[in-house]
């Protein structure tokens, strides 16, 4: 069969599969990624170098239901570049629930700030972040995480007291035995922070933000009185070229754009799915001046490559037709038409994020 044009952009979330358990039975030493009882019980990591087409972006997606510190020993750490980071809760009917309750620590001081709804923490590019502790789970089916950061290849600086040169080399000799190469790119800080989480005095409190502050949709309408003036503006000018919400559309749905996470250049959707149809009606493809990821992730904690729906979406201005039935991320390069996107059939609900890169969402309507 013919290589098709834009196949290389349509990916399964598996690609960049970790193997937790694998990952845990390697009997890595103290300090290790993997080894925090609080950390992911599946997972999914891609990145720009490896899957995602050269895009400046590393992102995630996981379940989580376990109690404690998420890397043990091994805490704080810094990027060279800032992410956010994006809990969620699985409960596809209520967008405003957790089940859980987290406590991360932000800054050199570990400010520690605590929280149990869903939320958005954004880290600054170079800031000391972390421990990071999920402290009760309530939810029977736990939570889910995401992180989008703006860089092509994961990179941390390690800066806890359990970590040391010795351990990353025995992660990577552990990861090599087993088949598996991790993609992280991982540096042992000179300088070093015990673990100590300290009263917030509320410095870093505008890096953290309940998920109901974006734009948000619930059963297929805007929840106006949660509206900025921007955003007002945008539906109104969206109205006037004939778009509207079609049956496939998010049940509950909120957006970030760059103002909304201090300033980055980055804009961020979640939203919760369930029903079959198109999502928009009355246009056809659109693009962005900027890059996009589009995840279709499942909400089975059970499986994570279980989606549960049917999906179509066309990709140029061919309208290439690209229909996938897995957890996939569909990679748009800025000024590439895409849409529409059409549900074929639902068995579960299903969760959407996009990631663009840019702060504002800026689209030209293709056809």
């Amino acid at each position: 069969m013919a290589k098709r044009k834009y196949e290389h952009l349509v990916k399964p979330l598996s690609v960049g599969g970790m193997d937790m358990e694998v990952m845990k039975d390697m009997k890595m030493p103290k300090g290790a990624f993997a080894n925090g009882p609080g950390n992911a019980d599946s997972i999914v990591w891609l990145n720009g170098r490896d899957h995602l087409e050269g895009l400046n972006l590393n992102f995630t997606w996981g379940f989580y239901s376990g109690i404690g510190d998420w890397h043990t020993g091994q805490d704080p750490h810094t990027h060279p570049y800032p992410e956010c980071l994006v809990f969620v809760g699985l409960d596809s009917a209520n967008l405003n629930y957790l089940g859980a309750e987290i406590e991360i620590c932000l800054g050199e001081e570990q400010e520690a700030y605590t929280f149990d709804e869903p939320t958005v923490v954004i880290v600054p590019a170079g800031m000391p972040h972390c421990p990071l502790t999920t402290k009760r789970v309530w939810s029977p089916k736990g939570f889910g995480f995401y992180l989008a950061s703006l860089g092509n290849v994961p990179t941390t600086t390690w800066m806890g007291e359990g970590v040391s040169e010795e351990t990353m080399k025995a992660m990577e000799e552990a990861a090599a035995r087993s088949g598996r190469k991790i993609g992280m790119t991982s540096y042992v800080s000179e300088k070093r922070l015990k673990k100590n989480p300290i009263k917030p005095t509320g410095k870093y409190a505008h890096l953290i933000k309940p998920l109901k502050t974006g734009m948000v949709t619930q059963r297929g309408k805007m929840v106006l009185d949660r509206l900025t003036p921007e955003q007002r503006e945008q539906l109104d000018e969206m109205a006037k070229k004939g778009q509207k919400l079609g049956p496939g559309n998010a049940d509950h749905l909120t957006w970030f754009y760059g103002k909304d996470l201090e300033g980055l250049e980055l804009n961020l959707t979640w939203g919760f799915y369930s029903k079959p149809g198109i999502w928009h009606r009355g246009v056809g493809a659109h693009a962005h001046p900027v890059d996009e990821a589009l995840v279709f992730a499942g909400l089975d904690p059970t499986d994570i490559n279980n989606l549960g729906a049917k999906i179509e979406i066309d990709l140029g201005e061919e309208h290439e037709r690209y229909i996938f039935d897995k957890p996939t991320v569909v990679i748009c390069p800025k000024g590439l038409p895409h849409n529409p996107v059409v549900v074929r059939w639902v068995d579960r609900p299903y969760a959407f994020y996009s990631i663009g890169l840019g702060g504002a969402y800026e689209t030209t309507i293709v056809d």
